[in-house]
């Protein structure tokens, strides 16, 4: 994909061909801009080849537990974690090793991950899968904020997240990932982090639904319209943020969850009018997703309508108890008739 730059560079000739912009200040304005980091395929190969070396380095240490000696497999661990981020403490002196030192301190975090699991079989040491995930989801953060590192503060969400449903769903449990979300998505917003913003929008939903689950039933249908009102009201909020990337990423998270609590929540103990209003209401929102992502140009808010829609008209469908053929014969019908106007559409425009 083209770059901004590159595109300013374009849309200039263009300007400058029509009249618009004066040509002697094409240098100047593009001067102005700077060239965005691009990461190439080399740096990508590095990364996804220091990511796998730390899992192997786990798995080889894993595979080899009842040949090493108790204190020798205490000390390897140890030699790993503090290697690893020593090389990541030793690229951030360098402002040029930016992706080296992101990727050392996400494989340190994966690292202190496994050690915790393996420490605890060294010495015998029973403990709770769900405090060890949660606490090394937590050292994972902190290897984040001390580091600079979007790598760290993922492994920390995911950590978390793989956490938060390795227990059983009781009256006992808590919800950790509904807070360490957001602190995700300020951090993706400080550091202008694109692939965190992805992963702490998603933890977020994840998230909200767990905690929806905790107080299921006492909370009903209730708390997923809820978290589908919270969702909706945060994407009306960063959408008018929507000139930095990160904004838009969460944006479009957010509507996605929105649809899909809502949706959810037509599903549990509704019946008769409401049950309609909750269908009709399904439709018009799924509507106003087309039109939303039609009108600012975002094609996933779009595809979120469109299958919002889809959805919606399936489950009305089932509602009624139709059968498959009929249900076939009725979208084929419809994609007909979609076609039809498409074509109607574009000779009038061609005219």
């Amino acid at each position: 994909m083209a770059g901004y730059k590159a595109r300013l560079q374009r849309d200039l000739d263009a300007w400058i061909e029509g009249g618009l912009v004066p040509a002697d200040n094409r240098a100047a304005i593009l001067d102005s801009v700077a060239d965005g980091r691009r990461i190439d395929a080399s740096v990508a190969l590095g990364v996804v080849g220091a990511l796998l070396l730390g899992i192997a380095t786990i798995a080889f240490v894993a595979a080899n537990w009842g040949e090493i000696p108790r204190l020798a497999r205490f000390v390897l661990i140890l030699a790993v974690f503090l290697g690893v981020t020593g090389a990541a403490a030793w690229a951030a002196r360098s402002d040029a090793r930016p992706i080296l030192t992101n990727t050392l301190l996400m494989v340190a975090a994966l690292v202190y991950a496994a050690a915790i699991g393996l420490t605890g079989q060294i010495f015998d040491i029973a403990g709770d899968p769900q405090r060890a995930l949660r606490s090394a989801g937590l050292a994972a953060g902190l290897l984040a904020v001390a580091g600079r590192s979007s790598g760290a503060a993922i492994a920390a969400l995911v950590l978390i997240g793989i956490g938060e449903f390795a227990g059983r769903f009781d009256g006992g449990n808590t919800r950790w990932l509904i807070f360490a979300a957001p602190v995700g998505l300020g951090l993706a917003w400080l550091w202008n982090s694109k692939p965190l913003a992805h992963v702490a929008s998603l933890a977020l939903i994840v998230g909200l639904v767990a905690l929806i689950s905790l107080y299921e039933r006492s909370w009903g249908p209730a708390g997923f319209l809820a978290g589908a009102a919270a969702l909706a009201g945060l994407a009306g909020a960063t959408r008018q943020l929507s000139d930095r990337r990160t904004a838009v990423i969460f944006m479009l998270w957010f509507v996605w969850g929105a649809l899909l609590l809502f949706a959810v929540s037509g599903f549990d103990e509704v019946k008769g009018g409401l049950l309609i209003a909750h269908r009709a209401a399904w439709l018009v929102l799924a509507g106003g997703a087309v039109a939303l992502g039609m009108h600012d140009r975002q094609p996933m808010i779009t595809a979120a309508g469109v299958v919002a829609m889809i959805a919606g008209v399936c489950a009305i469908l089932f509602d009624l108890g139709l059968g498959l053929m009929t249900a076939a014969g009725l979208f084929g019908a419809c994609a007909l008739i979609a076609l039809a106007a498409g074509f109607m559409m574009r000779g009038r425009a061609k005219a």
